[in-house]
């Protein structure tokens, strides 16, 4: 399974939410539409992050070229995003500095916002070493001149599941599910490998007899960008308030190439987005009370190069799908406290990140970045999140997430039923907050991976048993304060 890129993408995703308590909960509406009072508002966030795959356990039975892995680290128990030899360790995973206001009153919003922390944002992925200070994550103006349709430009949040599109100060849990982490949240490559494997169509690699030097050729060692949740584009949206209820939507026109390159395509991503939301007394800001459901799709397609000389290259459909469904509230009486009950149900259907466990980003077998590209390659994902607020100070969560990684393929050569994983998590959590905007978050997460099909060869399913067998528990601690 697969990498193990922390919760600094979506972090550095989520940005800083703002607007009136009500459209508290609308993230459609919170992103680039200011109050007509207001002017120009600093905005920042830091957030401090210690992470400890404590129940890991290093690979010791690996056979045949992944033996040079045997007493590694896989990378679901790394600490990220650099993805070092390393289990835990403490990073400043948000330095978050913005500016919103309006330029036109009640017409032209706009929103910047730089991250300088150790996220996804300034790391390439898969790569151990930093390559930008800082990096732009919001650069969007918004338009409201036309009734019922708003126009907002630039790098901004794409629709799509609600644990991403959630601002900082609504995110509950230090980590991200396994396939909002995984499937969801889009690493960008060049080319592909399969293990050790040339995958014709996709990509072109291998491993020397040695077992240490890469075989030549467009195969990625690393992605050259990421998205953390957001694209450059054009995005229409508005929402409707019918009585207690508001409906919102959104059509977002995308580059679908990460937030600091350009397109490398003809074809733009095509995002949808649609809620009602049905308004409940009380809360403010990201916790206004109501009942919210939604669902969205995305399309794009991805570029890789598919001879080894990379000179050519053909496209591949990338599709993300999903519903799900939020309550905040006195949902069970005045008199029985206030809880958050949530579920999400998402899907995936070709360029499916799947690289496994064994993928060490600094080992020569086990760098190579796997992705099944083919529209047939599926994953599906399911969240349950349950929140009981006991008071102004004290937040308890629980989270169940599962991952069902490639439960279908597309039955080439090198895609099959024996690649199949399921990865299973359990979220435990408790947020004490200091102050509104100040709080600490404790976090224990039970883990599960499983290879439930077994490979044609005894060798291959020892691996995959080996590396998922790995996967152990983890616990985490976060401060975070924004204003």
């Amino acid at each position: 399974m697969r990498i193990k890129w922390s919760l600094a993408a979506a972090a550095a995703a989520a940005g800083l939410s703002s607007g009136g308590a009500s459209q508290a909960a609308n993230w459609v509406m919170m992103y680039g539409t200011e109050p007509p009072s207001s002017t120009h508002r600093l905005q920042g966030a830091v957030q401090l992050t210690y992470e400890n795959n404590f129940d890991c356990t290093e690979p010791d039975g690996l056979m045949g070229p992944a033996a040079v892995n045997n007493g590694g680290v896989v990378n679901n128990c790394r600490q990220g995003p650099e993805l070092r030899n390393d289990e835990k360790g403490l990073a400043p995973q948000n330095l978050m500095l913005g500016v919103r206001g309006n330029l036109i009153p009640s017409r032209i919003n706009y929103h910047v916002a730089v991250n300088a922390g150790e996220n996804a944002a300034n790391y390439h992925p898969y790569k151990t070493e930093r390559e930008y200070l800082a990096s732009l994550v919001n650069a969007s103006v918004s338009f409201h001149y036309i009734p019922g349709v708003r126009v907002r430009a630039g790098l901004q949040q794409k629709p799509g599941p609600e644990e991403i599109y959630q601002g900082l100060e609504a995110t509950d849990y230090v980590f991200l599910t396994d396939f909002v982490q995984r499937v969801q949240i889009e690493r960008f490559i060049d080319g592909n490998a399969k293990g050790i494997r040339a995958i014709p169509g996709q990509g072109y690699g291998g491993q020397r007899p040695n077992g240490q030097d890469p075989i030549t050729g467009n195969v990625s060692r690393w992605g050259y960008d990421t998205d953390v949740g957001r694209d450059w584009g054009v995005q229409f949206f508005d929402a409707f308030k019918r009585e207690k209820w508001t409906h919102t939507y959104s059509v977002m026109f995308g580059n679908g190439n990460g937030i600091h390159r350009g397109d490398n395509n003809s074809d733009k991503d095509l995002n949808l987005y649609f809620s009602s939301e049905y308004d409940l007394p009380g809360g403010k800001g990201p916790f206004k009370h109501g009942l919210k459901m939604y669902g969205y799709h995305q399309k794009g397609v991805r570029n890789f190069v598919v001879d080894p000389s990379g000179t050519q290259s053909e496209d591949f459909d990338r599709i993300r799908y999903g519903i799900g469904a939020r309550a905040i509230g006195h949902l069970f009486g005045e008199d029985r406290g206030r809880h958050r009950l949530a579920f999400e149900l998402m899907f995936a259907e070709g360029m499916i990140n799947y690289t496994p466990t064994a993928n060490m980003a600094d080992a020569p077998y086990g760098g190579l970045v796997q992705f099944a590209a083919e529209k047939g390659n599926k994953a599906k994902g399911l969240t349950l999140d349950y929140g009981y607020y006991l008071n102004k100070r004290w937040q308890f969560d629980a989270r169940y997430s599962r991952n069902n990684l490639l439960y279908e393929t597309a039955n080439t050569a090198y895609w099959g039923p024996s690649d199949e994983r399921i990865l299973t998590y359990t979220t435990l959590g408790v947020n004490y907050y200091f102050a509104p905007k100040t709080r600490l978050t404790f976090n224990y997460e039970f883990r599960k991976a499983e290879a439930p099909t077994p490979a044609a060869t005894v060798a291959a399913t020892t691996n995959a048993n080996e590396i998922t067998g790995s996967v152990g528990d983890r616990v985490g601690l976060r401060f975070t304060h924004s204003f």
